[in-house]
This record gives structure tokens, sequence and C-alpha cells, in this order.
């Protein structure tokens, strides 16, 4: 029974040493084990961390980003009710444009028509102001004409009382002459008074020459 103890209480003794030998190595082995997952678990609290800050600067920039969404929406919004505010406005110049261009194509047909009857009223104009110098070349030769003929009246109403005055004075000394003087004129020896009528009779010819109408020239 001795003998088959003491080999095991050999043996044991002989695996004592290297049982905590071994012992110490896996409690080496676990503290280091440990020690690398306190490690990881630092790094996974500060990756965490990390995380954490991460997380929050985002909610930040998503809370900034979403106010940014909202005032772009509104400037958008503003500038949608501003592009349709400009269209209608648009529309109604483009409309007033329309409007101006068909009046003034309007204007511009009455313009050629007002200019063509412009036209026809200066042909009748410069018609009728040659006419009107033709009229008053024709008023002043018949203003001369009329004047000259009034001068020839004239003349001929000067020459008329006189020749009528010349006459009543021959009639008058024909009235008056008496037998005497009839009978002298006849006398064929003498002759004096043949001579005397022949100085008369001259005399009243001389008269009547200066008072015969003569046309003036061009008249």
């Amino acid at each position: 029974m001795k003998r088959r103890i003491l080999p095991v209480l050999l043996i044991l003794c002989l695996a004592a040493p290297a049982a905590q030998a071994d012992a110490e190595r896996r409690a080496s082995r676990e503290r280091e084990q440990l020690r690398r997952v306190q490690m990881q678990l630092q790094q996974t609290q500060a990756q965490l961390s990390a995380l954490e800050q991460d997380k929050a600067r985002l909610t930040q920039s998503l809370a900034e980003a979403e106010k940014a969404r909202d005032a772009a929406r509104g400037r958008l919004n503003r500038l949608s009710h501003d592009l349709a505010q400009e269209r209608q406005q648009r529309e109604a110049l483009q409309k007033d444009l329309d409007q101006s261009r068909k009046e003034a194509a309007e204007l511009k047909a009455q313009l050629a028509l007002e200019r063509g009857r412009l036209a026809e009223a200066q042909a009748g104009l410069a018609e009728t102001q040659a006419r009107l110098r033709q009229a008053d070349a024709d008023r002043r030769a018949l203003e001369a004409v009329k004047s000259r003929q009034e001068r020839e009246i004239a003349l001929c109403e000067d020459r008329n009382k006189a020749l009528y005055a010349i006459g009543r004075d021959l009639m008058v000394r024909f009235e008056r002459k008496t037998c005497n003087e009839i009978l002298a004129e006849g006398e064929p020896f003498t002759g004096i008074r043949r001579v005397q009528t022949e100085n008369l009779l001259e005399m009243y010819r001389d008269k009547l020459d200066d008072q015969k109408l003569i046309k003036p020239p061009g008249g």
C-alpha cells in the first residue's frame, strides 16, 4: 500500500511546482487578458465618448441644417412668390408692349395716311398759289389796262369837252354871221373875206388837230 502511495506522493510533489507555475502562467495570462480587456474597454469608452461628441455635433449640425433648410424653404417660398409676381408683371408688360406695338402700327398707318393727305394738300396749295400768282399777275395787268383806259377816257372826256367848245364856238360864229359877211365871202374881186374865212378855218383845224386822240404806244 505504501509502495503505491509513495509514487503518487512523489508524482504530486514533482507536479506541485509545475502546477503552481502553470497557475501563475494562467494568472499572468488572465491578468494580461484583463489588462487588454480594460484597455479595450477604455478605448471603447473613448470611442463611445467621441461618438457621443460626434453625435452632439451632428445633432447640432442637423438642427442648424434644419434651421438653414427652413430658412432656405422660406427664401424659396419668397422667391417663388416674387417669381410669380415677376411673371405676372412680365405678362402685363408683354401685354402692354403688344398693345403699344399695335397702337404704334396704327399710328404709323395713320401717319402715312396723313402724309399722303399732306402731300395732296401741299400739291393743291402749290397749284392754288400758282393760280393766285397768275390771278395776281392778271389783276395787275387788268389794273394797268384799267388805269390806262381811265387815263384815255379822261383824255377823251377832256378832248370831247374841247371839241364841244370848238363846235359851240363855230355854231355861235355861224349864227352871228351877217348877210354882208356872206356876200363878202362870195365877192370875186378882192377875196378879202375869203382869206379871212380860210384863216379862221385854219385856226379851227389846228385846234381840232390839237384835240385829236393819239393812241399811246402799247395801248
